[in-house]
């Protein structure tokens, strides 16, 4: 009995660090000064050096949704890479429509690429990535999705979120990618639970990245529907100086309404 009160005592003392650990890690998130969200660049000077962007649509939203800052910022979520052209495509997906002509364009290069018979294929997007084309790309096609965590998994430490046989296939779904490792990660937690993994398709590669080279150590083939080179990176940031952002200090806060733009810190992108 006096055993069983000491282990449940230690217990108790294990889950009240924890909790504070966690209580202490979100008050430090709270407190965490709103950074500007770069200067926008002239949708109409971007449309033009997006050229090789055919799909109208596709290349207006991108057009659109295009921010710099006069120094790079580093960004990644294994390897930081240091970037000044960020492309918003969070905050474009969090418009329907805009989401909808995204998701649509993705699906149909699914379908060039792999072939209209789809059956069984699972569609896996990683948290940190655009959960919503990615989720609206498994509706279109009519397949399952799953969302890859890469950092702490809160259910027992279980990466996948979805249900899967063993044995089935995944394909990775993403708007833009970039970083290498952080794809070399997702396809491995995909694989140590049973699931084949040879292709990921995105909209946007960003040539200044390493994505291919890092899926294709882990004989992984990227499908990119656009990349964007460094020459349009280059043409990009020097026509990104219309808009200043708005200092840190006057930003709106989120219940005022803010543009969600204003609010997120550097991602993926």
């Amino acid at each position: 009995m006096e055993i069983a009160v000491a282990v449940a005592g230690i217990i108790g003392a294990v889950v009240a660090l924890v909790t504070l650990g966690v209580n202490v890690s979100q008050y430090r998130l709270q407190r965490t000064s709103i950074a500007a969200p770069g200067s926008k660049v002239e949708s109409r000077e971007a449309h033009k050096i997006l050229d090789e962007i055919d799909e109208d649509p596709v290349r207006t939203i991108a057009a659109d949704h295009i921010f710099i800052q006069s120094d790079k910022s580093g960004v990644g979520y294994m390897v930081t890479q240091p970037i000044a052209v960020y492309l918003d495509m969070h905050s474009a997906s969090c418009v329907p429509a805009k989401r909808a002509v995204l998701a649509r364009s993705l699906a149909d290069f699914i379908e060039e690429g792999l072939g209209p018979d789809l059956k069984g294929v699972l569609i896996a997007t990683p948290r940190e990535g655009n959960l919503l084309v990615g989720s609206s790309v498994a509706e279109l096609l009519g397949l399952d999705f799953l969302m890859i965590r890469t950092g702490r998994a809160p259910r027992f430490g279980y990466p996948i979120e979805g249900t899967f046989l063993p044995g089935a296939t995944a394909v990775i779904v993403d708007d833009l990618c970039m970083e290498g490792s952080f794809l070399a990660t997702c396809v491995n937690h995909l694989r140590a639970y049973g699931l084949n993994v040879s292709d990921v398709f995105c909209l946007f590669e960003r040539m200044d990245g390493d994505a291919s080279e890092g899926l294709a150590a882990v004989a992984v083939e990227l499908h990119a529907k656009y990349q964007i080179d460094d020459d349009e990176l280059k043409q990009l940031k020097g026509v990104g100086r219309l808009r200043p952002p708005a200092p840190a200090s006057r930003l709106p806060s989120a219940a005022g309404g803010a543009d969600p733009r204003a609010a997120r810190p550097a991602a993926d992108e």
